[in-house]
């Protein structure tokens, strides 16, 4: 992703210093229960004299947001027990971050109550600034994709998955890692990459454009242009962004135009096939199909098939990059770590074991016997965060009593210091080490009954706790979890099984943007398939 490289970051906040104050003031002054909460509320990062203090506090969210949220997480979350203040680009003012201890009660109330309501949708459009790139608002407004992922991916739904992936994964380690067993250099990044988003594209549209080559390198390259495009964007104030976020949304504007005209002509098949009396044509069973029948109840103009391969692209983000992102951080972390040896090991021998067992990992009950790579999977994303904060919720009408005195207004977003409870020795002993069987070796050496006693004890991946949020909690957690799970769970195994890998260069030093976390692109690792 060399487009990004070089980014001028420290020009961008000088030139935009002076506006950054006047938004600033403008945003936290524009109303008098907002002003209220400001004045009330403790900050972090703005210091207590000088020129601009909020204007330069918010330019440097562009590159210290990490360290600032740090702090707040010492000085208030954890020590006090209070809500603080982020300033931030990304809102052109600041969020309030809410401590541990209310995280509960505000994730598992209902959206609307009585006397107030909150929503998670803006802090998600805005996180990837997508009415920038998706001209259409019914896309992310009206999300009946995501009301397919709730209803066709959920964990009894498995059992179909899992044979599909399993074939589809081996097939693109071979195509995309290769089988020599020669040693080569190739993009971690990239590899790890493709052979998720062409399995997940598999199960998406189906054959044989789930395995196009020209569509899963645009779609990849569209997700990748969405994400770190708005975190770009997001660097600049939203009275800046739309003179800014229209030129940096180009990249993704075209690659989304490229994979529109590649689905239009599949999605006009398949609304034939949908249109047609049941007994004329085989219904395929796939998310397309799905979708199409899901969109066919919200009237006739969702079976538009440029709307509805918008819907599939949008999906493309959230789906494809989100699993790309852990599973590749998973492999690095893996092959980067100094214990390497021991978690390889331990890996190869459950991996074997479950395939022999089960005559292969095509099947959801071997894919759930694997508690080692479950347990790696899920250690890599506690120490390998998307974002600084996460599990946004604005407040869309009354306000949200934070106690302390404290009244969240309407229009002010909320943000829970997710990264900073993953990394809480409070939660997890040695938090910052990458510990790959930390969930699962408290269960080692057990027998059959005593496995059973303690079911109910495990934290897999697909299980959100108060100290473990990257797929949510609550009322909003991640409803792909399970496909994304059991998907990561088969294409790590295959590597371990298949593959010899070693870390090429540093290990990997992570940085944020603004809020996000910014992918390692770059990494290269060194592979070559095991000897038969």
């Amino acid at each position: 992703m060399a487009w990004i490289d070089g980014w001028p970051l420290v020009a961008l906040a000088a030139v935009v210093l002076f506006l950054l104050q006047r938004a600033a003031s403008t945003a936290l002054h524009s109303n008098t229960k907002e002003n209220e909460l400001w004045a009330k509320l403790d900050t972090v990062g703005v210091a207590s004299g000088g020129l601009f203090p909020w204007g330069r506090a918010i330019a440097a969210s562009i590159i210290y947001t990490r360290q600032i949220a740090n702090e707040g997480y010492a000085k208030f979350s954890k020590a006090l027990g209070r809500p603080y203040a982020l300033p931030t680009t990304w809102t052109g003012k600041a969020v309030v971050v809410v401590p541990p201890s209310q995280m509960h009660q505000l994730l598992t109330r209902p959206d609307k109550q009585a006397d107030s309501e909150i929503t998670n949708i803006p802090g998600l459009v805005e996180t990837v600034q997508m009415p920038f790139v998706i001209n259409d608002p019914n896309i992310y407004q009206n999300t009946i994709h995501f009301d397919v992922v709730r209803r066709k991916m959920t964990k009894k739904d498995m059992r179909l998955f899992a044979p599909i992936t399993e074939e589809e994964i081996g097939l693109a380690y071979e195509d995309i890692w290769g089988t020599s067993e020669e040693w080569k250099v190739i993009n971690g990044w990239d590899a790890c990459g493709r052979v998720i988003a062409r399995t997940a594209q598999r199960i998406l549209i189906g054959l044989p454009l789930g395995r196009d080559e020209k569509l899963l390198e645009t779609s990849r390259l569209y997700a990748n242009s969405v994400l770190i495009g708005g975190a770009l964007m997001n660097c600049f104030p939203p009275s800046l962004r739309k003179f800014v976020g229209p030129i940096v949304a180009l990249r993704a504007r075209y690659f989304q135009a490229r994979c529109v005209n590649m689905l239009v002509p599949i999605v006009n098949e398949r609304l034939h096939i949908f249109s047609a009396p049941k007994q004329d044509e085989k219904v395929p069973e796939d998310f397309l199909q799905w979708l199409i029948a899901t969109a066919g109840k919200g009237g006739p103009e969702q079976l538009d098939a440029t709307r509805i391969a918008n819907r599939l692209i949008a999906l493309m983000t959230p789906l494809i990059f989100a699993i790309c992102y852990v599973f590749a951080h998973t492999v690095l972390d893996v092959y980067g770590s100094p214990d390497k040896e021991e978690f390889i090991s331990g890996l190869y021998a459950e991996c074997k074991d479950v395939s022999e067992k089960h005559a292969g990992l095509g099947t959801a009950e071997a894919v759930d016997s694997l508690y080692r790579v479950d347990s790696t999977i899920r250690e890599s994303m506690r120490t390998s965060d998307v974002a600084v904060t996460n599990l946004f919720r604005d407040v869309s009408a009354g306000q949200i009593d934070l106690g302390h005195g404290i009244a969240v207004a309407k229009g002010v977003r909320m943000a829970f210091p997710t990264q900073n409870i993953h990394l809480d020795p409070e939660y997890y002993e040695d938090p910052e080490r990458f510990d790959a069987f930390r969930f699962s070796r408290a269960f080692e050496g057990l027998d059959e009954a005593g496995l059973q006693a303690r079911a109910r004890e495990r934290e897999l991946v697909v299980t959100p706790t108060l100290s473990f949020l990257p797929l949510g909690y609550g009322r909003h957690a991640c409803p792909g979890r399970w496909f994304a799970a059991q998907t990561m769970k088969q294409a790590l195994a295959y590597i371990v099984l298949n593959y010899d890998v070693e870390l090429v260069g540093k290990p990997i030093s992570r940085k944020a943007l603004v809020n996000t976390m910014v992918p390692p692109v770059g990494a290269k690792i060194k592979i070559r398939r095991k000897t038969r």
